[in-house]
């Protein structure tokens, strides 16, 4: 299971996630991000668990949890979430990759009567 971990100060390594995380579960991989978008003064973890009653313990543990005036953000995530990875670890590869899930190309798809200008059956 994948763990993500909101509001993690940017000094942080990924010795110090997985040191946070060790004394509720077993890590298999941890791994800070940060956003490039934002100049925010925060980063984010993502945490690799094999065990989901584990993870669900550490979660309850660490969420909320003051770090630096700021309580972490702790959730479990979902296959189609945008910062799941496929199977980390089985491939080696660190990269976050985006589900696709939400449809922002502003495709609208509406009923027949709309599209034919109102007319049915025609």
């Amino acid at each position: 299971m994948q763990i993500f971990v909101g509001n993690v100060p940017l000094e942080f390594t990924d010795a110090d996630l997985k040191t946070m995380f060790e004394p509720y579960c077993t890590v298999s991989e941890a791994r800070i991000g940060r956003d490039k978008k934002t100049e925010a003064s925060e980063g984010y973890g993502i945490v690799v668990i094999s065990s989901k009653s584990e993870a669900r313990a550490a979660v309850d543990a660490l969420r909320g949890k003051q770090i630096q005036g700021k309580p972490l953000r702790v959730r479990v995530l979902k296959p189609g979430d945008a910062f799941h990875t496929s199977e980390a670890g089985r491939s080696g590869s660190h990269n976050f990759k985006s589900s696709g899930g939400f449809r922002g190309d502003a495709t609208i798809r509406g009923t027949g009567a709309i599209r034919r200008g109102g007319q049915r059956g025609s």
